[in-house]
């Protein structure tokens, strides 16, 4: 008898954690939903401007994306642009690339050699860019960035103009690889309600964020706060250049890019695996690793555990439980058909309950960081070069 009370009590328990993860979800598509129609969209003007901006396009092995990147970079129009292509010495043809079709275009090219010692290699390309710049605005961005239109930049600038400081855009991430179908709708879900990108623009709020691929900032400013070699350890240089600024009170501005320039964001499954690590890693160099532990816990619970227990009450022909596990799991798949129908995947209703897959992966390499990190050492492989943290 004993036994039989201490089963219902469990299973009466379980039920109600799957039941709270359906409510989870529901909050994340609230929230993601909220911060989309805060999220200011970059508006077409293509108003002439004045200022000089030196574009500096860091890019180690990048030769699968840059001759887009340089071509619509090259197309802008309404602003005068500076070219300089930084290559982290790279071996995949990239340095022919650029040489034989841009060089006579007017793209500056520099080569650099290994960084220095503390140094991460995108930081060091980018201050080293930097040194060749001559221009009153600096535009970093990356080498997979490619524009969809020709006034972006320009009307980045003009938007400058109302007394910002540093300027960013969210891009249209690519979707082309069946493992971005996968992966990024979850992560843009967790990004859009937890880390909301639109409170980065709100002067009361300490979260600041920038997009690696599009940061534009004036040269003034960009030496005031040290530019990359403030931040030159770290992962997450966009976050932390983002940090910098807001901290010391400088006007930033996030807007909505996404229907007027894309970005890679990994690319393949062992891609997106570094880069959860790479936020992970980040993270625990800036805050308490001690909290990991909790918030890995979490993740498994909201998206594993109602996965498991649809399997366990199948099994077991406990169909209240099952009928929950399932409307969580559904609501899961919702969340995430939405974000594929916002990054304009075709078939998204196919697509979407493959991403039940993503759940696995991001609790995979959130442990394995986390792992890495309390033996001691995080070693991750990006862009063929290996970094230990």
């Amino acid at each position: 008898m004993i036994l039989d009370h201490l089963w219902t009590a469990a299973l009466f328990s379980l039920a109600a954690i799957i039941f709270l993860t359906q409510l989870a979800w529901i909050w994340i598509v609230h929230k993601r939903t909220a911060t989309l129609h805060k999220l200011e969209k970059l508006e077409r003007t293509c108003r002439e401007t004045s200022p000089l901006v030196s574009a500096i396009i860091p890019g180690r092995n990048v030769a699968k994306w840059v001759e887009r990147c340089l071509s619509t970079l090259l197309a802008q129009r309404g602003v005068r642009v500076e070219v300089i292509f930084v290559d982290d010495e790279s071996d995949d043809g990239t340095a022919e690339l650029v040489l034989e079709r841009f060089l006579k275009r007017g793209v500056r090219y520099v080569r650099i050699g290994t960084p220095p010692p503390g140094w991460l290699g995108k930081n060091w390309a980018c201050w080293r860019g930097f040194q060749h710049a001559s221009g009153e605005w600096l535009l970093f961005l990356d080498a997979d960035t490619m524009f969809f239109d020709e006034c972006v930049i320009a009307d980045a600038l003009g938007r400058c103009g109302e007394g910002l400081d540093a300027f960013s855009l969210t891009p249209r991430l690519d979707t082309g690889a069946l493992s971005s179908k996968i992966m990024l709708p979850l992560l843009q879900n967790i990004l859009l309600s937890l880390f909301s990108p639109a409170r980065s623009n709100d002067p009361q709020s300490p979260q600041a964020i920038l997009f690696g691929a599009f940061i534009l900032i004036h040269r003034k400013v960009y030496l005031e706060i040290g530019g990359h070699q403030a931040v030159h350890g770290r992962i997450l240089e966009d976050r932390a250049l983002a940090s910098l600024l807001k901290g010391r009170g400088y006007r930033i501005r996030l807007l909505d890019g996404s229907e007027r320039f894309g970005a890679e964001y990994a690319g393949s499954l062992a891609g997106y695996m570094a880069a959860i690590k790479r936020i992970v890693a980040d993270y625990s160099l800036t805050h308490s690793l001690a909290k990991m532990k909790y918030y890995i816990m979490g993740a498994a619970v909201l998206f594993l555990l109602p996965q498991a227990a649809l399997v366990a009450a199948s099994l077991y022909g406990i169909a209240p439980l099952a009928v929950l596990a399932a409307a969580s799991m559904i609501v899961n798949v919702a969340a995430n058909y939405l974000e594929l129908r916002r990054m304009r995947v075709k078939y998204a209703p196919l697509y979407a309950p493959l991403t039940v897959f993503a759940n696995w992966v991001l609790v995979t390499a959130l442990i394995e960081a986390y792992l890495s990190f309390r033996s001691g050492r995080l070693g991750l492989t990006w862009r063929g070069r290996r970094i230990e943290i």
